[in-house]
């Protein structure tokens, strides 16, 4: 059964959502994340370190990606969240 988690706020700068205090359950899992938003959010599967600031896949608003990493990272654009999912 597939698991869900608080929507994540975001902010400018990448954050690590599986190095997050209650997500680190996301860390290695087939993971979506959506876009609540009215702007645009990048998202970035994999990597220890945070990403360049042109790197990740952009997410509009309700669009979302799955994947799989050790690390999870986004940042919005402007204000925003993101929905996390433990895929099955």
């Amino acid at each position: 059964m597939a698991q869900s988690f608080p929507d994540f706020a975001l902010s400018e700068g990448w954050s690590d959502i599986a190095a997050t205090a209650g997500y680190e359950a996301v860390a290695g899992q087939q993971v979506t994340v959506q876009y609540k938003g009215s702007y645009q959010a990048y998202v970035y599967f994999g990597g220890a370190s945070a990403p360049g600031a042109g790197d990740g896949g952009m997410l509009h608003a309700g669009a979302s990606v799955t994947g799989t990493a050790d690390h999870i990272w986004v940042r919005g654009i402007m204000s925003g969240a993101v929905y996390v999912q433990i895929e099955d």
